[in-house]
């Protein structure tokens, strides 16, 4: 059977195969469309606490906010060490600007303002993750590996590697994470708007720090020999976050 031209579907040209070849753009264009179709920016963890289908949302996010942290509080160490790798001046500079944010205004009476790490404290003390329970309750194996690998991701002396973590691996996709964990706080639990401020902040806020670091990728990427780096870097970070919802999901379900 002849197929009409009209129902032919285009193959879409996926990143493996433009490593080589095609611009920058394409190699780009595709990689974010395999950012989007890939589980760790839809897992089973996130979906189930969005909708309340865990029988204790709180005990689960809890634990999640206890155990994030062991990754998130090295951010800006993440960002220093992409920044100290980085070859170009005005790369650099839009990270800085991403870094003054991310250390915020200490005292501030604009809450908005606070370090990022101080306003995932007021989360964690909202769901009840406090220092005695911190204290009881040991990292799990999952996120000290994943902080420590992501790290030397962001370490790496070879140029697309660590600009792909930061970029297209974690600022590009926070904003299409975060709304099933602000979905879980502000629809499954009595808690106040506070608990939420951090989520609510950065699905504000990423989307621009998205772009910066999506074009700083774009330019390091017309060098077609540090494409097969930022592809590496893409989806070796990708993995590991989804091997941390894998785990917080088993967590989650002991709790429920």
């Amino acid at each position: 059977m002849i197929i009409p031209k009209t129902l032919i579907t285009p193959i879409r040209a996926d990143s493996l195969h433009l490593m080589y070849s095609g611009s920058a753009n394409e190699f780009i264009e595709a990689l974010k469309y395999e950012v989007h179709q890939h589980p760790a920016l839809q897992h089973s963890f996130l979906i189930k606490l969005s909708r309340g289908e865990f029988s204790n949302t709180k005990a689960v996010l809890r634990d999640y906010a206890h155990q994030y942290s062991f990754y998130s509080a090295w951010f800006t160490r993440y960002l220093s060490s992409v920044i100290s790798n980085l070859d170009s001046e005005k790369h650099t500079s839009m990270l800085l600007h991403n870094m003054d944010e991310e250390k915020g205004i200490r005292g501030s009476s604009n809450m908005e303002e606070w370090p990022h790490v101080e306003l995932f404290d007021v989360f964690k003390s909202h769901v009840g993750a406090d220092a005695e329970y911190c204290r009881n309750t040991p990292a799990c194996t999952t996120v000290l590996l994943w902080r420590d690998l992501f790290l030397q991701k962001c370490n790496s002396k070879i140029e697309g590697v660590g600009i792909a973590a930061i970029g297209l691996a974690t600022e590009y996709i926070i904003s299409r994470i975060y709304p099933y964990i602000i979905e879980g706080i502000e629809s499954h639990t009595d808690l106040g708007p506070e608990a939420s401020m951090f989520f609510r902040l950065h699905v504000d806020c990423d989307d621009d720090h998205a772009a910066e670091v999506e074009l700083i990728a774009r330019e390091i990427a017309e060098d077609i020999s540090t494409r097969e780096a930022i592809r590496f870097g893409v989806f070796s970070s990708l993995n590991l976050r989804k091997a941390f919802w894998d785990t917080q999901l088993v967590r989650a379900e002991r709790l429920s």
